[in-house]
């Protein structure tokens, strides 16, 4: 029960991470978490300073939520849950890297070589939390609250950073959109499970 309430709370997160962050309806924008990573770069207000937000501002929600698909107890799932959840986790961190062509500079571009290390970083973590899960999957669970509550964090501190320049622009404040709350709470529901089920497990352990 504990496991398809985690994955349930893991999808509400990701699909709201896809869906409208912010919605001004005055020039029909529907821009979803990953939208504002290539829009909010282009803004004149981010590019000259005015506004401090980087591409990884906006994709840390997302290497959040791509960690936790790892940080279940993988030995004690079917071989397809298992692989269906690291290819999952794998396909994410593949979205946290530039896209094709401009992976190819990025090592040379001011700007996209912080979303390139921040994509290596992404790999290098499912790797390890894929190790710790199968070694030590008590542990593994534990950081996983921990992630959540970044994820919560770092969703809001997007949103705040958005939100910010996209209200400069309209010279009014944007109306939040339903993908902001839907992560958060994915993040917060997973948070609360994964304490309750540590919970539980230590209570066991008592007895």
């Amino acid at each position: 029960m504990f496991r398809i309430a985690a994955y349930l709370a893991l999808a509400l997160a990701w699909f709201g991470y896809f869906s409208p962050w912010v919605m001004p309806a005055p020039v029909a924008l529907r821009l979803t978490g990953y939208d504002l990573v290539e829009w909010l770069s282009f803004a004149q207000t981010v590019r000259d300073g005015t506004f401090a937000v980087t591409r990884v501002d906006m994709l840390l929600p997302l290497m959040m939520m791509t960690l936790l698909f790892v940080t279940q107890d993988l030995t004690g799932l079917l071989r397809p849950v298992r692989s269906a959840l690291i290819c999952v986790a794998l396909i994410n961190a593949f979205l946290v890297l530039p896209s094709y062509p401009f992976i190819l500079t990025a090592h040379t571009d001011p700007e996209l070589r912080p979303q390139l290390i921040a994509g290596v970083i992404t790999f290098v973590g499912v790797g390890l939390m894929i190790a710790l899960a199968t070694k030590r999957p008590t542990w593994a669970e534990g950081i996983g609250g921990v992630i959540a509550v970044g994820g919560i964090v770092f969703t809001i501190r997007a949103y705040a950073l958005a939100s910010s320049v996209i209200a400069d622009l309209l010279t009014r404040s944007a109306p939040i959109g339903s993908g902001v709350i839907l992560s958060i709470s994915g993040f917060a529901i997973y948070f609360a499970l994964c304490v309750i089920h540590l919970y539980g497990k230590m209570r066991e352990t008592r007895v």
